[in-house]
Parts: structure tokens; C-alpha cells; sequence
């Protein structure tokens, strides 16, 4: 690959691992929030918005982690099938698989900011007890399905300009 290809390459690794850091502190986050609640309970005090709170770091950590998690090989495939395809076929079939998450995660992460600006256009409330504008906490899952759609593409991108007898390489199998 050229310098730049292999200089963007790193970036874009880079930028997975922050969105993996980002998930661990919202997961974090979490046990902090949840923590507050049940000391909050026994000493019979009420915080507003707790539940909420951490309703909405959960979302987000689940969307931070999956750009990380698709770089790590960590989410499903089906390795039975594929690694019993021959070199070419394996190649067009990582093509083809690579190139239906790509659309999918654009049009998820298409449809999450559409959300998200239709949700501040018309200030949208939580039915919380804080009654949060909606669109704030909607905006980390939008940054999160961003970070997919390009680890989709990035990955699309790297396949195709990759030869066939490369794919084992470049998905951290060889």
C-alpha cells in the first residue's frame, strides 16, 4: 500500500481505539450512576434523572464500541463457511459482506442524525424527570454509528485494494 494509505490506515485504528476508550468511559459512567442511585435510595434522597442517565450512557457505549469491536474481529462471523472457500470466492464474499455493512451502517448512522436534528428542531424533551433535550444525549449515538459506517468503509476500501491472496492478512487471520 502507498505511505498515505498506510498513514490514513493508522489514523482511522487510531480513531476505533478513542470510540473503545469513549465505550469504557461511558461504561464507567454507568457504575457511577448507578452507584449514586442506590447510596441516593438508602439515605432516602431523590436525584432526578438517574435512570435516565444511565439509560442514555448505555446507548451511547453500545454505539461508541462498535466501530472498536468490528476493527478487533470481535462481532460475529461466520468463519465456518468462509474458510472453506477458496481464495477468490473468499475474496468476493468478504466484498460482498463488507459491502452490505458499509450501506447498512451509512443509512444507520443517515437515519440516527436525521433523528437527532429533527429531535433539536423541534426541542424534544425526555418524559424524565429532568426532562433533557433529546437531541443531546441522540448525538452519541449519531458520532458512534459515524465511526461504524467509516470502519465499514475503511475496511471495504482495504479489501478492494487488496489482492485476493492478501484477504487472510488483512482480516488478522494468517
Amino acid at each position: 500500500m502507498k505511505p498515505f494509505f498506510v498513514r490514513l490506515d493508522q489514523y482511522l485504528i487510531r480513531l476505533y481505539l478513542i470510540g473503545g476508550y469513549l465505550a469504557a468511559a461511558c461504561l464507567v459512567t454507568i457504575a457511577i450512576l448507578v452507584t449514586v442511585s442506590i447510596v441516593s435510595r438508602l439515605l432516602s434522597i431523590y436525584v432526578p434523572g438517574l435512570t435516565e442517565y444511565s439509560g442514555y450512557a448505555m446507548a451511547a457505549a453500545s454505539f461508541f464500541a462498535l466501530a472498536y469491536t468490528f476493527q478487533s474481529k470481535g462481532h460475529i462471523r461466520v468463519e465456518v463457511l468462509v474458510s472453506r472457500l477458496g481464495t477468490m470466492k473468499r475474496w468476493y464474499v468478504e466484498v460482498w459482506c463488507l459491502s452490505v455493512a458499509s450501506i447498512v451502517s451509512v443509512l444507520l448512522a443517515a437515519y440516527l442524525a436525521k433523528l437527532a436534528y429533527w429531535s433539536w428542531k423541534f426541542e424534544e424533551h425526555s418524559e424524565g424527570s429532568d426532562a433533557i433535550l433529546l437531541w443531546k444525549p441522540q448525538v452519541l449515538a449519531v458520532v458512534g454509528s459515524v465511526l461504524l459506517a467509516i470502519c465499514c468503509v475503511h475496511h471495504l476500501v482495504k479489501c478492494l485494494l487488496s489482492r485476493p491472496q492478501e484477504i487472510e492478512s488483512i482480516d488478522g487471520r494468517a
